[in-house]
Order: C-alpha cells, then sequence, then structure tokens
C-alpha cells in the first residue's frame, strides 16, 4: 500500500524537475538571444534610457595615422546612473557592401569590443545630465581588412550589458590602398533658395518702394542667418550653384530700401482700414489707397542684403551658375495642369526663365546657365520631361528613385543617362541611398558626423565596386532645395575627406559623356510628391488671376507701375518653395489677389437703379471713375436685353485722366414703352472685358403716331377755344369803354387800352391806381349837403340812410 502510494509522489517530483530544467534552459536561452539583439533593440527591452552622442570623428582611417572619436553620454531616465563603462566595438573581418551601409539591420556592428584604448568609466550620471568622452587610437591597431567601409560602434554599457549606442561606419585606406582606383567624379548642386518673401505691394511713391509681407530674410543675410552660411560654407568648392533669381532680386531691393508690412497686415481675412480707421465699405475706393509710411514698419535688412549680395558675388568665383527659373517655378505643377488640361501656364515658365537671365545680369553681372530643370524632388513623368524639352532644357536633374535602370545592375549606374521618350536632352540622375541619407536631420545632436560617416562609407564603396572600370564611375549630389548650414556643413566635409578617391566635377562635365547601358526608364510618379504639389483649383486660380492683370495693364497709360510689381509676384505664385505649405500658398494667393483687386477697384462705373428714356431717341449717361494716379483708356459698351424694344448705340472708347470722372452719352432709341434691362461694361481697346457689367433698367416712355395725332388735335382745338374767348373778351371790353363815354358825366374818365390785356385791366370793381384825380370833390359825406357844424366828420344821422334812390 505505502509502495502504490510513494509511486505517484516520486512521478510528481520528478516531473517538477523536470518543467524546472526547461524553465532554466528557457531563462539560459532567451539572455543568450538578448545579447545577440542588435544593441537598439536589447536597449529597448531593458528600458534604460541612455543616449550616446557623437560630435566628432576622424572621417576616414588612413595606416600610420590615429582615429579620435569624441561625443557625450546622456541620461535620458528619470533615475541617476551610479557608474557606467563607454567603449568602441569595431569588426574587422571584412569591409561592408553597399547593401549594409543602407541597411540598418546589416551596419549594426557585431565585431568585438576593444581594450586598446580602454573603456572610459562614467560616474553619477544625473537625469538630463551628460558627460563627454574620447577615444584616441591608433589606425594600425585596429586591424582592419582591406580598404573599404567598416561598422564602428560606441557603446554605453552598465553591469556589462549595453545600454545606448552610437553605431556609424570608419571608412579604412591601407598602405597602397587605392594605388590603381579610378576616382569617382562628383558633381554637387549647391542651392540657394527660399520662400517668396514680397507680393505685389508697394508705397505710392514715384519709386514704389517695396512693402515686404516680413523681414525673415534679414536674419537670414546676417551672420549666422541660413543664407549667409550657405554662401560662407560653399565659397571655394567646386561646386554647380543653383540659385533663385527672385531671392537676388530680393536682396537687391532690400538694399535699395524698403519697408515691411505689419504682421498680419496683409492677411486676407483682415481688411485693410482707411485713413479715418474705419473698415471702408465696397463702394469706398479709399481702401485701395496705396501703402504709405504711416501704415508700414521700415525694413532693417538693407545693410545686410547689400553685404551677402557681395559675398554671394565673391563665392561664385569661377564656378558655373545655374539660373533657376524666377521664383523657382514647380515644372512638375506646370506640366501636369497642361496635362489634365486646366490651365496652360507655359507662358509663365518662359517669361520666370527669361527674367532669371535679366535678373542675375542686372544684378550681379554674371551670366547663368537657364537651359538646366530641376523638377520638385527630381521626380519626373513624361509630361514633366515634354515640358522641359519644351522649354529648351539641356539637361533635366532626376533622381534616381524617379529613374531607374531597365534591368538590375551590381554596381552603382552613371549618373548620366538618356531621358526616356525624347532621344532630345541629358539626364543627371541622383542615387537613391544617398538622396535618403541627405534628407535626414542634420541639426539634430550627433546627427551630422553620422551622416558624414555614412556618406563616406558609400562614396568608398561605390568606388571600390569596379576599381579600374573606365570612364571613371560618375555621382551626382543634389541636396535638398532649403537645405541648412548643417548639410551644407556635411556635404563641404565629405568632399574634403574623399579626396583621396573623388573629384570634383560640374554638370556640364558629366552631361556630355555618352549615357550608358542599360537605360533608364521611368517609375512611377511619387504619391508623396504628388501630394505635395499645388492643387488644380489654386493653379486654375492663378491663371485667371494673370489674366485679370494682363487685361487691367492694358487700359493703362503707364503700365510698368502695375506690371513691375505684380508681374513678379504672379510668377512667384507657382514657386517650387510653396511646397509643403499650403496654408502659407493659400495666403500668398489671396494677399496677392486682394492687391489686384484693390487696384483694380479704383476704376469703375458709377452706378445706377434706373434711367429715363423720354422719347423715341436720347442718351444714356454712364460714368466712368479713375481714381488711379495714371489715365486710363477704356471702351464703355452697352447691351440690351431686348434690342427689339431698345437699340443702343456703338462702344465709346473715351480717356479718362487720373483721379477724375467722366460722363459718356450712350445713344439709344426705343421702339416701345416699358422697361428694359441693359448692361453697361468697361472693355480694353480690344474688347477684353476690365470689370464685371454694371446692370440697371431703362424706363421707355415712347409716344406713337395715332397717339401723336391725338395728341395734336387736341391741342389744336384748345388753342382755338382759347382765341375765341380771348376775342368775346376783347370785345365785351370794347363794348363796355363805349358805354362809358356815353353816360360819363365829365371828361376825366380813364380812356380803354385797346392794347391792354384783360388779365392787365384794373379790377372795375375797384378805383383804379391813383383814382379819383386831384382835383376831384368827393361828395360830403352821409348826404349831399355841407357838413354839419356840429358833425364835422360828416356822420350819418340816426335813422337816414345814403343808398336811397336818388
Amino acid at each position: 500500500m505505502s509502495d502504490r502510494r510513494s509511486r505517484p509522489g516520486t512521478g510528481v517530483l520528478l516531473l517538477r524537475g523536470r518543467m524546472l530544467a526547461v524553465l532554466i534552459l528557457a531563462l539560459v536561452l532567451a539572455a543568450g538571444l538578448l545579447g545577440m539583439l542588435p544593441p537598439t533593440a536589447a536597449r529597448a527591452a531593458e528600458g534604460d534610457g541612455i543616449q550616446v552622442l557623437l560630435t566628432k570623428m576622424t572621417p576616414v582611417a588612413k595606416a600610420g595615422g590615429t582615429v579620435t572619436i569624441e561625443g557625450r553620454v546622456l541620461n535620458t531616465g528619470t533615475k541617476p546612473i551610479d557608474s557606467m563603462e563607454v567603449a568602441v566595438r569595431v569588426r574587422a573581418s571584412e569591409p561592408l557592401f553597399r547593401s549594409g551601409i543602407s541597411s540598418p539591420e546589416d551596419a549594426q556592428s557585431t565585431g568585438t569590443l576593444l581594450r586598446d584604448p580602454k573603456p572610459v568609466v562614467l560616474h553619477n550620471l544625473a537625469p538630463g545630465a551628460t558627460q563627454p568622452w574620447t577615444f584616441t587610437v591608433g589606425a594600425d591597431t585596429l586591424r582592419l581588412g582591406p580598404a573599404g567601409a567598416y561598422p564602428l560602434g560606441v557603446e554605453a554599457r552598465i553591469g556589462g550589458r549595453t545600454a545606448g549606442a552610437a553605431r556609424t561606419f570608419l571608412p579604412w585606406i591601407p598602405k597602397n590602398g587605392l594605388k590603381d582606383v579610378q576616382d569617382l567624379r562628383i558633381a554637387t548642386v549647391w542651392p540657394l533658395v527660399d520662400r517668396p518673401h514680397r507680393d505685389g505691394t508697394t508705397l505710392g511713391d514715384e519709386n514704389q518702394t517695396p512693402v515686404f509681407r516680413d523681414d525673415d530674410l534679414a536674419a537670414q543675410f546676417a551672420p549666422g542667418g541660413r543664407l549667409y552660411d550657405l554662401v560662407s560654407i560653399g565659397t571655394g568648392m567646386k561646386v554647380d550653384w543653383a540659385v533663385d533669381p527672385e531671392l537676388v532680386d530680393s536682396a537687391a531691393e532690400m538694399a535699395g530700401g524698403y519697408r515691411v508690412a505689419p504682421p498680419g497686415s496683409l492677411d486676407p481675412d483682415k481688411p485693410k482700414k482707411s485713413r479715418n480707421g474705419k473698415t471702408p465699405s465696397d463702394e469706398d475706393t479709399t481702401k485701395a489707397t496705396p501703402n504709405e509710411l504711416t501704415n508700414t514698419l521700415a525694413g532693417g535688412g538693407g545693410q545686410v542684403a547689400a553685404g551677402w549680395l557681395e559675398r554671394l558675388k565673391a563665392g561664385f568665383g569661377t564656378q558655373p551658375v545655374i539660373g533657376l527659373p524666377y521664383a523657382d517655378t514647380d515644372l512638375a505643377a506646370v506640366a501636369h495642369a497642361l496635362e489634365a488640361n486646366k490651365a496652360d501656364l507655359r507662358p509663365q515658365l518662359s517669361e520666370a526663365l527669361a527674367e532669371s537671365a535679366t535678373v542675375m545680369q542686372r544684378t550681379l553681372g554674371r551670366s547663368v546657365r537657364t537651359d538646366v530643370a530641376w523638377p520638385a524632388g527630381g521626380a519626373l513623368d513624361s509630361s514633366i520631361v515634354q515640358l522641359a524639352n519644351g522649354t529648351g532644357a539641356s539637361t533635366v536633374i532626376a533622381s534616381g528613385a524617379s529613374l531607374p535602370p531597365t534591368r538590375e545592375l551590381k554596381v552603382t549606374p552613371l549618373a548620366t543617362a538618356a531621358l526616356p521618350g525624347t532621344d532630345k536632352g541629358t539626364a543627371l540622375v541622383t542615387d537613391p541611398d544617398i538622396d535618403k541619407i541627405l534628407a535626414q536631420d542634420t541639426k539634430a545632436p550627433g546627427q551630422g558626423v553620422l551622416a558624414t560617416q555614412q556618406l563616406l562609407a558609400e562614396l568608398l564603396t561605390i568606388v571600390l565596386q569596379e576599381p579600374s572600370v573606365k570612364p571613371a564611375r560618375s555621382l551626382l549630389i543634389a541636396p535638398p532645395r532649403t537645405m541648412d548650414a548643417s548639410l551644407a556643413g556635411v556635404l563641404k566635409d565629405v568632399l574634403n575627406a574623399s579626396a583621396d578617391w573623388t573629384r570634383s566635377a560640374t554638370l556640364a562635365e558629366l552631361a556630355t559623356e555618352p549615357a550608358p547601358l542599360p537605360a533608364r526608364k521611368l517609375a512611377g510618379y511619387p504619391k508623396a510628391v504628388r501630394e505635395s504639389e499645388p492643387s488644380m483649383q489654386y493653379l486654375t486660380e492663378t491663371d485667371n488671376l494673370v489674366r485679370s492683370m494682363q487685361t487691367f495693364a492694358s487700359i493703362l497709360t503707364r503700365p510698368e507701375r502695375v506690371t513691375g510689381p505684380f508681374n513678379p509676384a504672379l510668377l512667384r505664385l507657382l514657386s517650387t518653395e510653396w511646397r509643403g505649405d499650403p496654408q502659407g500658398m493659400d495666403r500668398y494667393r489671396l494677399g496677392v489677389t486682394r492687391g489686384l483687386r484693390e487696384l483694380q477697384s479704383l476704376v469703375y462705373i458709377i452706378r445706377r437703379t434706373g434711367v429715363t428714356l423720354s422719347g423715341e431717341e436720347g442718351n444714356i449717361p454712364v460714368t466712368v471713375v479713375n481714381n488711379l494716379q495714371q489715365p486710363i483708356t477704356v471702351t464703355i459698351a452697352a447691351a440690351s436685353h431686348q434690342p427689339n424694344r431698345l437699340k443702343l448705340g456703338d462702344p465709346i472708347t473715351v480717356t479718362v485722366p487720373d483721379g477724375r470722372r467722366r460722363e459718356v452719352p450712350i445713344t439709344a432709341k426705343s421702339a416701345a414703352n416699358g422697361k428694359v434691362m441693359v448692361d453697361v461694361q468697361l472693355l480694353t481697346t480690344d474688347g477684353r472685358s476690365v470689370k464685371t457689367p454694371e446692370s440697371f433698367f431703362v424706363n421707355t416712355t415712347t409716344i406713337d403716331a395715332l397717339t401723336r395725332w391725338i395728341i395734336g388735335g387736341l391741342a389744336f382745338l384748345l388753342a382755338v377755344f382759347s382765341l375765341r374767348a380771348f376775342l368775346r373778351k376783347r370785345r365785351e371790353a370794347a363794348l363796355a369803354g363805349d358805354t362809358n363815354d356815353e353816360d360819363g358825366e365829365d371828361g376825366h374818365d380813364t380812356p380803354f387800352d385797346a392794347g391792354s390785356s384783360p388779365d392787365t385791366d384794373p379790377d372795375p370793381i375797384r378805383p383804379a391806381s391813383g383814382w379819383p384825380p386831384a382835383h376831384f370833390a368827393a361828395p360830403y359825406a352821409g348826404g349831399n349837403g355841407p357838413p354839419d357844424p356840429a358833425d364835422p366828420h360828416g356822420h350819418t344821422p340816426s335813422g337816414s340812410t345814403t343808398d336811397r334812390p336818388e
């Protein structure tokens, strides 16, 4: 019985032992796998808050030289760290291929921790605190193999485990390692562009002092500013400068004196104020009064802009300069709008190219290339290629992702390629892996060193793929258009450090070489690039705005006063720099639109509620107002909605002086009574509409022939009866005169004047003026006898009467 009980207990113990052994084995395996994980994964698993930053590093290790690595350790956690060690790990067995450099997984170091130099021990690292470290080691002691790029890492270790690491690459050149290697020819584009800072706003003075939307360029042209640093870094380098002439033009305008709009004053949702501080109505043209000194701010960047231009002239030296289209026209947007049949903006592109050469020659005294097309992001499709050929571009800068080889290659293809779909022009193509490195944020702590080392590793690996191939390998580097000073510094460091196996070239030198095989093909247009493109509605509205400005300028006697500031403003609407900033793009377009509309609002026809046309023919008065500071020549055309009832005369061309108004009569002929709608419109002399028509009713009161005969007959009868009454009255007056002559008692009666009118004769009841005569003796008051002495006033006695008959 006891044996049967003991067996189950023994089985349970054995089972538990086996389970414990499996658990221990699992923990051991997990620990081993954790140690085999890449350092970044291990750090994530452990949850340590340690960041290793590289601040300085010897870019290339050479035989007999030394390698110095400097950096900092940052405690990003919430707890202090009592102690840690920082060590260097190198894999010295073999160099990396390009796939190992571009792939983060292959780039992780699995080499050996170096004990020479010894690890640096750090103590008491508080949360948020940093401590520096430095390593210096002889290049030969690293025992690296053949020439190439080797993975190198700097690790922060706590208790024997990696808590943080920085992974990078170390190019290595042994003695005589590059003896028979053909230099890699590198052409570098050095862009100088910025977003537009001006619209068409100017002061109303004779010089039309420009009013900038902001004063940001003043800081960029000053020491420490992005544009200042780009010129400083690029000076002395063998690069192709790609310059937006609009930027140079803005600097020249600033140097000549400029004003700045107050913050927010040019926003389209904030209407301008009139001089009395009130918001004007639509009819109040004071809202379009040009900006004045009192409502703008003084620009503070005139001197730094002038200095920047002088430094730019010196920085160019003898290097080639590419003049981008004025305001860096978005080539892809123009091509896609034309392809979609939404807007034809090719005239603006042609104008921008012509203006490019003019501005650069006028401002810098320098001729430039305008036959290089650089679409946004280097992305191509068939419509962009066709447009580039149409504008005369001999060279097109393209991205490697947009124009890949037709078949997979074991080596990096050359930069020169034929443009697909055409036998004109040459494509210079960038490398997609290098493009990704250039797109990184090199301003972040430690990222500049990492980008430098990765670029150097890529360049050395490319040149070692086929060391003795002829012609020598070529590469195009085209950084982002708005690259900052940190990326510019990285490129300069890379080109200087790689001088042992690279040689700087120009775009023209690469483009003259025949395109190698295999050919390249167009890939699909990148979705991200397409999404950053201006909308078709925006491009259509821009096209309409251009047409509106051209029409308005054609009525002016001095059109350059409007086209001078507004033509460049309209070109800036198509700037590539608006990509990624749709709100800024829309604000700018609305601001330019408002500025032009305000000028157009100064020319108008006074509104009428209605006009009455009496008779069959007459004139309709139309008043044209010109509140501009120059005369205008316009055509006034009127159209009747019912020409069978109201026919209007031909259009009339008039010139209206500046600041005046003029009334123009429009002939009209009516065929029926009633109201007829009339449209009156301002046109150019060639018939283009300047403004929307003004509409009002014309009330015609035409009298037909029958009505005229009836009215004429009634008038005749009235005249006859009036004459008859007059003659009868005259006869009666004559008869009354004869009766007075026969019955009168004396000869002093006033004789009748036959020429007098009855209406002017004295009233027969009232005595005439001057009556009675002076010699006439009035009868005694109250009777025929003399006055009673007792009643000197001649009062009638009581009971007497004076109206009894004689």
